[in-house]
């Protein structure tokens, strides 16, 4: 199992489009994917149609004791709870832990144990159930993100045509560099969405992006209507028959099997 994490201190970046896009085309792959949505603003439990009142991993995490501020986490329940909220999506080989009604309470305690939703996940079984983990963040670094990238093998920053963007993709990587202390989370670099280099300032942009990354730019998906209808629509993309969708999917499931390969490696180093 390799479990990716997505990571930007900004809303409005495409996190959510990436994540739930690459796992649907890992599942045309044949690959069993969970998405995780640690977000509390629920943007990956929205699209896959679960209800704004719904249980979920914010349940999990009270269930494990986690925010009554016991000095005893009981992974046990914890992770029986979490093998309950794990729910069927209309996409083949995808599996859904969704955000729940009480995550933004969860947001707010301190998460003092930040290997935990790691554990959850071992202790679960779902870390040998799935070939690829999904884990979904939100647009603020707090406990959550660190339960997100303690739990991760690798993680990426998605940059969208802003300079406040590429501010939040930088601190993304010096995370992940401080975090590579106590934990090896690979630094897979970032992707950018919704470039239209027709536009002067998406241009100033995108060379800026090329100063600040260079070879760490692993994906580039340009403004393209088609990406955000599957999105919106709950389609995987590479079902869409015409050429364009086809070639776009590509990107997307090219970046999957660069995750993976990345996470695998470290998994073999570690070994």
């Amino acid at each position: 199992m390799t479990a990716v994490t997505v990571l930007s201190g900004k809303g409005g970046v495409a996190k959510t489009l990436w994540q739930v896009l690459m796992a649907g085309e890992a599942s045309r792959l044949g690959i069993p994917t969970l998405i995780v949505d640690a977000d509390p603003e629920r943007n990956a439990s929205t699209k896959f149609g679960v209800p704004a009142q719904s249980t979920g991993l914010g349940d999990v995490f009270e269930a494990a004791g986690a925010v009554d501020g016991s000095a005893e986490l009981d992974i046990d329940v914890g992770a029986q709870r979490l093998g309950e909220e794990v729910l069927d999506t209309q996409w083949e080989d995808v599996d859904l832990v969704p955000a729940g009604s009480s995550l933004g309470a969860v947001a707010q305690a301190n998460l003092f144990d930040t290997w935990l939703l790691r554990d959850l996940l071992e202790k679960a079984g779902l870390s040998s159930a799935y070939g690829l983990v999904m884990i979904d963040t939100g647009g603020r670094t707090g406990s959550l993100v660190a339960q997100a990238m303690y739990a991760a093998d690798v993680a990426y920053a998605p940059i969208a045509p802003t300079r406040d963007a590429i501010r939040k993709a930088l601190e993304a990587r010096v995370r992940v560099e401080r975090i590579q202390r106590a934990h090896p989370l690979k630094w897979a670099g970032v992707v950018l969405s919704g470039f239209d280099m027709r536009v002067g300032m998406d241009e100033a942009i995108y060379q800026e992006v090329r100063q600040q990354f260079g070879d760490e730019v692993r994906a580039v998906v340009p403004r393209r209507a088609t990406v955000h209808e599957a999105f919106q629509l709950g389609e995987r993309l590479g079902d869409r028959r015409d050429v364009a969708s086809s070639n776009l999917a590509a990107i997307f499931r090219d970046f999957v099997l660069e995750l993976r390969a990345a996470g695998q490696q470290d998994a073999e180093a570690s070994a």
